[in-house]
């Protein structure tokens, strides 16, 4: 018989969890200390339970494999932790969600701390669930990791009430997990979809995150090169391809390129793979966007994204790389009918105003490792990063995307950069959505992570800025109040620079991308400059906020 403390740490070693990310809770600290005592997992501190789920989803989409965040706090830890939650949901990642709950002995005494936490996680959820016993937890661990990886991949929470770990029983042997995959696409779903492809002229492919997740990426350029098909992704597709490919045609949506929407519109058959047609992508969800008569064949783990706004001539409710794999091995070679590139906005700075956006990271590009990951967090940087960036592998951009959770980027570098040590990560954001995790740049330095971190400071929610501008002649609420965020860094012992001009960008990035150890770029854009495409937002916000046609 041993203590529950000791089962839980031992569970968390034996179903092979190799980090944890947390922020410490005093209801758990004799599993912290059990954990420690083990030292076979290693623990990261963040600052905020926000920025650790972050960090946990970096990890995830880094490397495939689950994040684990635990709140150490039952209540605040809990809600400080929703947000990250419920945008791993929304972007498909694989997190297995720990926090504390109270000792239930006193749960109707007003103890302090409380919080349903199973009610609370639970739309944001695979499943949501709390321990009843001692006995359950450790196959409770290897099952929930087992959900959050199979089907659709997302979050699974499990709430440990505090008094288990001072609880006795005998450690049982886990069930081997794995994560699940359902078979073989049937004969019939491949013949029908390859009929439809052998009798169409002008094939097209809209790629989507869920190619990413099924470890499709290769397997999705030999379907393209033998359909002769070109590839337009979602934004959460941005890597699925590399954007160098020559079928690649860029990002399809609201702040994607001419060339996407070209030819999507131009295709007579358009194979949607693991993408939920989502409002970004599909411009409000126009119809318009397809050809009259075109063909839409839609592929996705998730049966409920089939038929769901367009309707499909054939859905396939299956892993997009078994099918990818299908096709590949029945396709024959064809020749390319679309050979239009996507160009890549020119700046639209004035310089005496600031840099660029596109031309920071034009030069970037020219510095970046081939495998570097760049995360992105939300705003007006964000449209230039979709638009500018070379990406080079699967998740090499990674984003907030169906959330737009602000405060993403930094902490999922540092979870991304903790999974794949010695890989050049760097971080960009806003100074909006900077502030809103920018502590955790704290622990990249604790963890001497070569993390870089870049802030495009103009002195306001951006997008916001310009939208309300475009909509009203005027701004109200956006503007930020100027910080120095080289003397953030210089209180954290990070060196940091500020680029000013154009003259400082190749010797500060190339400072940047060299260092060993983590650094800080503050960068001037120039507040005025609009991203072109942000006109055709702008164009639904009338609609959907003014009336407006």
């Amino acid at each position: 018989m041993i203590k529950g403390n000791q089962i839980i740490a031992e569970a968390i070693r034996d179903v092979g969890i190799e980090t944890v990310f947390t922020v410490a809770g005093g209801h758990f600290l004799p599993t912290y200390n059990e954990i420690g005592i083990l030292g076979e997992t290693t623990i990261v501190t963040a600052r905020h339970e926000q920025g650790a789920g972050y960090m946990a989803s970096g990890y995830a989409l880094a490397t495939g494999r689950v994040g684990v965040v635990f709140s150490g706090a039952p209540g605040p830890g809990a809600t400080n932790l929703v947000t990250s939650v419920a945008n791993a949901q929304a972007d498909s990642i694989p997190l297995l969600v720990l926090t504390a709950q109270v000792d239930k002995r006193y749960l109707h005494r007003n103890i302090l701390q409380y919080c349903d936490n199973v009610v609370l996680f639970e739309p944001f959820c695979k499943r949501s669930i709390q321990a009843a016993s001692l006995d359950e937890i450790p196959n409770l661990l290897a099952t929930s990791i087992q959900l959050a990886l199979s089907g659709r991949p997302g979050p699974v929470h499990i709430a440990l009430p505090q008094n288990l770990q001072a609880e006795r029983s005998l450690y049982k042997k886990i069930i081997p997990f794995d994560q699940l995959k359902p078979g073989e696409p049937t004969e019939s779903d491949i013949n029908k979809l390859l009929e439809k492809l052998s009798s169409c002229q002008r094939p097209a492919i809209l790629s989507g995150h869920g190619v990413m997740r099924a470890g499709a990426s290769k397997v999705l350029q030999e379907v393209a090169e033998k359909l002769g098909a070109p590839v337009a992704t979602s934004r959460s597709g941005i890597g699925s391809l590399p954007t160098s490919h020559p079928q690649s045609v860029g990002m399809l949506g609201f702040y994607g390129t001419e060339t996407a929407r070209e030819s999507i519109s131009e295709a007579d058959l358009i194979l949607v793979l693991g993408c939920a047609l989502g409002e970004q992508t599909t411009f409000g969800w126009r119809s318009e966007i397809f050809e009259k008569d075109a063909l839409i064949l839609q592929v996705d783990v998730d049966v409920s994204q089939l038929n769901r706004v367009y309707k499909l001539d054939q859905g396939i409710a299956f892993d997009v790389g078994a099918v990818l794999n299908k096709l590949s091995a029945n396709l024959a070679k064809r020749n390319s009918w679309f050979h239009r590139r996507p160009k890549k906005i020119q700046p639209q700075n004035d310089p005496v105003r600031g840099i660029s956006a596109a031309t920071f990271i034009q030069v970037l590009n020219s510095y970046l490792p081939d495998d570097a990951i760049v995360s992105a967090d939300i705003g007006n940087h964000r449209l230039w990063v979709c638009d500018q960036l070379n990406v080079t592998r699967p998740e090499g951009l990674l984003q907030s995307c169906e959330f737009d959770a602000m405060g993403f980027s930094l902490p999922a570098a540092i979870g991304a950069s903790i999974a794949l040590p010695g890989t050049k990560i760097i971080s960009i954001s806003g100074d909006g959505g900077f502030v809103h995790t920018f502590g955790e740049l704290s622990v990249a330095k604790e963890k001497g992570l070569p993390v870089v971190g870049i802030v495009f400071v103009d002195g306001a929610l951006g997008i916001l800025r310009h939208q309300a501008e475009e909509m009203y002649g005027k701004d109200y609420f956006t503007r930020l109040a100027k910080i120095d965020f080289a003397k953030f860094a210089d209180a954290l012992d990070i060196e940091s620079r500020k680029v000013k001009n154009d003259k400082d960008l190749d010797q500060s990035i190339a400072w940047a991308i060299n260092s060993s150890n983590p650094v800080l770029l503050s960068v001037a854009i120039d507040p005025n400059e609009v991203f072109p495409p942000l006109r055709t937002k702008i164009e639904q916000r009338r609609r959907d906020l003014m009336g407006e046609a």
